[in-house]
């Protein structure tokens, strides 16, 4: 089992999705790394909304999302 994905983000990471000028996905600024996949590429991250309420569940490539503090 994979616990660090290549570009350094663990489980429990907070991230935000890149910031990008054309994503229709920058809003995402929110979410929790919940697991790593085994080739340590992807990540899969769980969204919240403002209110702190889950939104949606999905992997993402490890380019898609950074570490936020």
């Amino acid at each position: 089992m994979r616990t660090e994905a290549l570009n350094g983000l663990k489980k429990g990471d907070r991230v935000a999705h890149v910031k990008r000028n054309r994503s229709a996905w920058k809003h995402l600024n929110n979410g929790l790394v919940t697991d790593v996949f085994l080739s340590g590429k992807s990540v899969y991250v769980k969204w919240f909304d403002d209110n702190g309420k889950s939104s949606h569940w999905v992997p993402y490539n490890c380019d898609a999302v950074e570490k936020i503090e």
